[in-house]
């Protein structure tokens, strides 16, 4: 990450005496990742009445009034969604103001010290202590206490910033038509919730899916074309990958994702499709055919191209069914 600039954020007061934030960075591309995650989320506040208007990070700031680990919900997001909407934001943007996941995850990931003290940070506007990080397994990253706000307040914003954002950006209007996952957190961890069955190469090719469900390797063409169909793509230091999971449930306490240092990716899960008998209201079907994947628990596996980051994976499953991945590669260091 470059870039130059005296103080990342500030906040100054207007003749009304009014804190404006201001992002102090010449860094084009640091200053809409900052501006997107500062205006398009806010601490996760608790509401028990339903009426307050969710505040952004940057409104938060000017206020001066942080929040309390008492006052913040126990919700839970996926870095990725924050990720999402980053991507979203910018769709139409020059794609040289758009940073890469690698640059994106160091955002996220670095603490602030000597060598960073011009660049904006996502700590500085989510400290960890009211918003730590976690894994369910080797999943997903978790951040507490964050809400997407899709149609974000940006009075609290210096004029100058709105105008630079809405010419680097194209866009004039500041609302999102976006969907976020946020998970409520139970009494009992994620981790021992459900058990999934482990999928297993057997006798086929590793570098094909392997559907697995309730413990029986599922050969079957149709019922393979519907789950577990999958795309593979690769950049200069990431893969991608996309799995079609129709009618599998999307509670993370039944669905889980492992990626492992040799590239092997591991789909886990419950699909609710292929019962003999539906019940819809008071009627009751029974069914002709059953090519969809039976119902109860599934596995999915199969091989990246090559050795990767577990650390370094995100993955979001969309309501389309689509469950998409993006995992850094390891690559060897060159030797000179």
């Amino acid at each position: 990450m470059s870039g130059t600039g005296r103080e990342p954020v500030f906040a100054e007061k207007s003749e009304q005496e009014k804190v404006l934030i201001s992002l102090d960075t010449e860094d084009d591309k640091l200053f809409l990742l900052h501006f997107i995650i500062g205006n398009y989320f806010g601490p996760h506040l608790h509401d028990d009445d339903g009426n307050k208007r969710k505040q952004s990070a940057f409104q938060i700031q000017a206020s001066s009034n942080l929040p309390t680990k008492e006052e913040l919900s126990a919700s839970l997001m996926k870095r990725a969604e924050l990720e999402r909407v980053y991507y979203y934001v910018l769709r139409n943007a020059d794609p040289s103001l758009v940073f890469n996941r690698k640059v994106l995850s160091r955002y996220f990931n670095e603490k602030r010290k000597a060598s960073n003290v011009d660049f904006p940070l996502f700590r500085d506007l989510y400290p960890f202590k009211l918003h730590p990080e976690s894994r369910i397994r080797n999943q997903y990253k978790l951040i507490k206490s964050i809400v997407f706000i899709n149609d974000p307040d940006t009075s609290c914003m210096r004029e100058d910033c709105v105008d630079r954002f809405k010419l680097l950006t194209g866009l004039q209007s500041f609302t999102l038509s976006l969907n976020i996952d946020v998970t409520e957190v139970d009494d009992e961890p994620l981790e021992t919730l459900g058990t999934c069955l482990e999928g297993g190469p057997g006798n086929h090719d590793e570098s094909e899916p392997t559907l697995e469900a309730n413990g029986v390797i599922i050969a079957d063409a149709q019922a393979a074309q519907m789950m577990g169909l999958m795309d593979i793509g690769e950049c200069a230091d990431a893969y991608l990958f996309r799995v079609s999971l129709p009618g599998v449930k999307r509670d993370e306490r039944h669905f889980s994702c492992e990626v492992e240092d040799n590239g092997r990716v591991l789909v886990r899960g419950v699909t609710t499709t292929g019962e003999k008998q539906v019940h819809r209201y008071s009627q009751v079907f029974k069914m002709k055919t059953h090519n969809l994947c039976p119902p109860g628990q599934f596995s999915v596996s199969f091989h990246l191209p090559g050795p990767v980051h577990p650390q370094e994976f995100t993955g979001s499953f969309g309501t389309d069914g689509i469950f998409e991945g993006t995992v850094m590669k390891k690559l060897q260091k060159q030797t000179v």
